[in-house]
């Protein structure tokens, strides 16, 4: 069963140190910045260096017209996964983590904007931790043994979701930030991972693991009720639509891997992307719904070289992509507004 979250995740834990992700030809370049060692465990950090934004030669045709925003995403550009910041309106890439003795991954962003909560082997395993919007103050908010993964804030940003295996696999837990209270979530038969909580704080969407594979389950919190999207095949990565009304998700019942669109309760999944010959994954939407960021790579695991794109919401198969070349550039996610 291992192998099926592996095939899930969508990314491979032994990536070479020495591949190197970038951004688009002409636009922007970025280097890497002096790290000052890793933080002391469960306490607020310095900072590692201070963040540093790259400003480049501007696009003839930037990105798409009328985009704009920042979206906050993983790259192995030096090596080991570190978090970025891109400007659409700019555009302009600014690193926020520097230091190359540890992975720093799946970085999202806190209701308000402020923070960004993201995995990290800083403090020799993964454990969860927040910085401020800018780097700063990095602070460890698990610590556990096991890995914790997947970070996703609670609607009124005052705890954080996440995926560990503290209990012997896959479950969803809940820490307190002010506390560091840890609570279990899920329990049942199937692994649960990849949790995302909706705009208004009353569901809880995921991967669980069943005899067929992955499939999206949709959580009430307020309830306990559980129910299964419509998905034939092998499905993760949800992400809610700004109005909590609809779940994109990825699709993997073919091959190469496409992204859906499902409402909340269930129905026929809508295709947003589908491409012959490139595996469509990590979607998110624009806090506005007019723009979906996602990962596409020619390959799954194997050959992988995953780039930022980006697409109109109502014409997504309309991608462009926002950065190019070898290695991985994955897990975008848009700052609220």
């Amino acid at each position: 069963m291992a192998l099926l979250a592996v095939a899930c995740g969508g990314e491979r834990a032994d990536r070479a140190a020495d591949d190197r992700p970038r951004v688009a030809a002409g636009a922007f370049t970025s280097s890497p910045s002096p790290s000052v060692g890793a933080p002391v465990a469960d306490q607020a950090a310095a900072p590692e260096s201070p963040p540093a934004p790259v400003a480049g030669p501007a696009l003839a045709t930037p990105f798409t017209p009328g985009a704009a925003g920042q979206i906050v995403f993983e790259s192995d550009f030096h090596g080991r996964p570190k978090i970025f910041v891109l400007d659409l309106a700019g555009p302009q890439l600014t690193q926020l983590t520097f230091d190359a003795s540890y992975r720093d991954e799946r970085p999202v962003w806190s209701p308000d904007g402020q923070q960004i909560a993201f995995s990290s082997t800083r403090s020799g395993r993964y454990d969860i931790w927040v910085m401020n919007a800018d780097g700063s103050e990095p602070t460890q908010v698990t610590d556990h043994e096991a890995p914790d993964t997947d970070p996703g804030w609670a609607a009124d940003g005052r705890s954080l979701y996440f995926t560990s295996e503290r209990d012997g696999r896959g479950e969803l837990y809940r820490v307190d930030l002010a506390t560091r209270h840890v609570e279990r979530v899920t329990s049942g038969l199937d692994r649960a991972i990849m949790p995302a909580v909706s705009p208004d704080g009353r569901h809880l969407a995921y991967a669980a693991q069943l005899l067929v594979g992955f499939q999206i389950h949709v959580l009430n919190l307020e309830t306990g009720q559980t129910w299964r999207l419509s998905s034939r095949g092998g499905a993760c990565r949800p992400a809610w639509s700004p109005d909590g009304q609809t779940l994109a998700y990825v699709l993997l019942d073919e091959e190469p891997s496409v992204l859906v669109a499902e409402p909340m309760r269930g129905g026929e999944p809508r295709r947003l992307v589908a491409d012959d010959e490139l595996w469509s994954y990590y979607p998110s939407w624009s806090p506005d719904g007019r723009w979906l960021a996602f990962s596409i790579s020619p390959e799954h695991h194997e050959g992988e070289d995953w780039d930022l794109a980006l697409a109109p919401a109502d014409r997504p198969h309309e991608f462009v992509r926002l950065t190019i070349g070898p290695g991985n550039d994955r897990l975008p996610d848009w700052r609220p507004m």
